[in-house]
């Protein structure tokens, strides 16, 4: 859908510039996301959120948003490199995750695409904090508030996100999604940090949303072979319940949840000593942090509703709702 570009504005400073691309600004469905994905970031003012500087277009018309610039590395990246981090590590990232979720949610945006992906850990230079995590990209968001004023754009996309990061309900549809579906995409990242493994892991699509709607997400002590602190246990419990009714109500009370069970003097330094080695990692599975499409038809349909390929380098095939069944089965 775009691309983006690191630059210089006309003052020397520093700028991260996204730009739609050619073919996505052929579909007038895109460049509505587009510019919406604008007034969204727009609206939330918080040092978690990564903040829109200008909007505008290049020379030859395309649509541009210009971003502060942050140095650092996503979420995704570090997890990619260390597998997975200590406590005194995940412990900070995810307390600056709710509140980046609790300025969203209190402008009426809800993300829908909370992932490793979407979590810059920023260095800040500074002694104290030295990192800060910061949401990025609202491409895909909804606004609570002035859905009566704009067309939704559900239609046209079906169900939004990563699969494994998303919560059962938003699998079903995207206009289903409440701030609720963040939380449990919260839920998602802290496990997958902490653990090295995902709550549910398949090589297929079908298979990994078939669990999500049938069971409960496993403990994260099932995972590693490891007792966990129960305040954690119970934390990802309710974060990941798949009824969310159950989960935190809001992310305030998650955020606050999140501080109650954290070890004293928490910091940011990296890990001083190697956390419990996950067991049976099979790092080749495809469904992790991968690329939310949006451009392209649905793949396969679950319940009656459309589900679109959450694969980067790879399109599924087509998955009726027989062969769903039998995967559940």
């Amino acid at each position: 859908m775009g691309e983006v570009w690191a630059a210089q504005n006309d003052d020397g400073q520093q700028v991260a510039i996204k730009v739609l691309l050619a073919r996505a600004a052929m579909k007038p469905e895109l460049v509505k996301r587009f510019e919406r994905e604008a007034r969204i970031a727009s609206a939330i003012k918080s040092p978690y959120v990564c903040q829109l500087l200008d909007v505008g277009t290049t020379p030859d018309g395309a649509h541009l948003l210009v971003f502060e610039y942050l140095e650092g590395e996503t979420l995704a990246d570090r997890l990619k490199r260390e597998q997975y981090l200590p406590l005194s590590e995940v412990g900070p990232i995810i307390d600056d995750v709710l509140q980046g979720l609790v300025a969203a949610h209190a402008a009426g945006v809800i993300h829908r695409d909370l992932k490793p992906g979407n979590i810059y850990v920023e260095r800040t230079g500074a002694a104290d904090p030295a990192e800060r995590a910061k949401i990025l990209d609202f491409g895909i968001s909804k606004l609570t508030r002035r859905e009566k004023e704009e067309p939704t754009l559900t239609a046209f996309d079906a169900t939004l996100g990563s699969f494994a990061y998303m919560a059962p309900e938003q699998v079903r549809g995207a206009a289903r999604a409440d701030e609720r579906a963040d939380i449990y995409a919260v839920g998602a990242v802290a496990f997958r940090a902490l653990s090295g493994r995902l709550p549910f892991e398949s090589a297929t699509a079908a298979a990994l949303v078939a669990m999500k709607l049938d069971r409960d997400a496993p403990s994260l002590a099932a995972v590693t072979g490891e007792k966990w602190p129960t305040g954690i246990e119970r934390f990802v419990e309710r974060a990941l319940d798949r009824r969310r009714e159950r989960r935190f109500a809001t992310a305030a009370e998650a955020l606050t949840s999140w501080r109650a069970i954290q070890p004293e003097n928490i910091t940011r330094s990296r890990r001083t000593s190697k956390a419990a080695k996950p067991q049976h990692v099979d790092i080749s599975l495809p469904i992790d942090d991968e690329a939310t499409i949006v451009d392209g038809p649905p793949t396969m349909t679950i319940d009656g509703s459309f589900v679109g390929n959450a694969f980067e380098d790879e399109t599924p095939p087509e998955v009726s709702e027989k062969q769903l069944k039998t995967e559940r089965r």
